[in-house]
């Protein structure tokens, strides 16, 4: 019987639901008697995402005039649901390991995730989009799907990286040629398992093909482009050979004028370089 994206999130334990911590932080921020030192206190359960968490918070990523001294500090200024899209965003890469080394080079498939992950969200605040972190957590995940792939089918992802090498042509084209299905449908439905947000799993599913984004088309668009991006900068790389075609109509949704590149392009290799050193070193 054929496999599905379904099968392959359902299967693993590790991919099944969210990392305990937030399955505890959700259940939490959806008690209305919860006060900001009580979802404080889940997120210490954790030492190293609390300190990683306020890392970020007083890097350039977030420019606050004065520092940020505590997690409830935080929470006051970002407010609850950025910080849990923040402190699940930085968790994920702990989650994802035992995926064979042959495969995948994990330190440059999280530069490139990182990559991508900035870029959305300075895309997304140019865009004047609510909760940029949402952006950040995309493209955190946006490609979650192809590690999930690798740990569960290591033949099928041998297959597609050699005849991605042999062939050319982009590397999502290919897995759905071998599989019938790609990693951004995978990564979708593990959006939906962790309960995310609807806007989440269409935006993931989508990236390559925004497109066919019918609720979340200037979401969707927002983190093709950050991947574009990200490709076109060599932000690490998550295995494919080639950079995208650029979707005029990512173009057109995101509704970026020319003029600001040049200074979107600075932003994104300052605030990258400094997310690389405090997001990689805590892992």
């Amino acid at each position: 019987m054929a496999i599905s994206p379904k099968d392959l999130i359902t299967g693993s334990t590790k991919t099944s639901s969210l990392p305990e911590i937030f399955i505890m932080l959700s259940e939490m921020l959806n008690d209305p008697t919860s006060s900001f030192s009580d979802i404080a206190k889940v997120i210490g359960m954790d030492t190293a995402l609390a300190a990683r968490i306020l890392r970020v918070v007083n890097s350039s990523f977030y420019s606050f005039p004065s520092n940020v001294e505590t997690v409830t500090h935080a929470i006051s200024i970002i407010g609850t649901q950025q910080l849990h899209d923040l402190a699940l965003a930085t968790t994920i890469l702990t989650t994802f390991q035992g995926v064979p080394e042959d495969l995948v080079n994990m330190n440059m498939f999280w530069r490139h995730s990182l990559g991508c992950a900035v870029t959305a969200r300075i895309l997304a605040i140019h865009g004047q989009e609510t909760n940029p972190e949402r952006f950040y957590l995309c493209g955190i995940l946006h490609d979650v799907g192809r590690l999930i792939i690798m740990e569960n089918l290591p033949d099928q992802a041998r297959e597609i990286i050699d005849r991605h090498q042999e062939e050319g042509g982009l590397m999502v084209d290919m897995e759905q040629k071998v599989l019938g299905f790609n990693h951004a449908e995978v990564g979708a439905s593990l959006a939906k398992a962790w309960k995310l947000p609807l806007s989440y799993e269409e935006i993931i599913a989508c990236h390559h093909q925004p497109s066919k984004a019918r609720r979340y088309p200037v979401e969707s668009a927002i983190v093709n482009l950050a991947d574009i991006f990200s490709k076109a900068m060599e932000l690490g790389s998550s295995g494919d050979l080639f950079v995208p075609p650029l979707d005029v109509k990512s173009w057109d949704h995101v509704g970026l004028n020319s003029s600001v590149l040049e200074s979107i392009w600075n932003q994104i290799e300052t605030q990258y370089s400094e997310n690389i050193e405090i997001v990689l070193a805590g892992r």
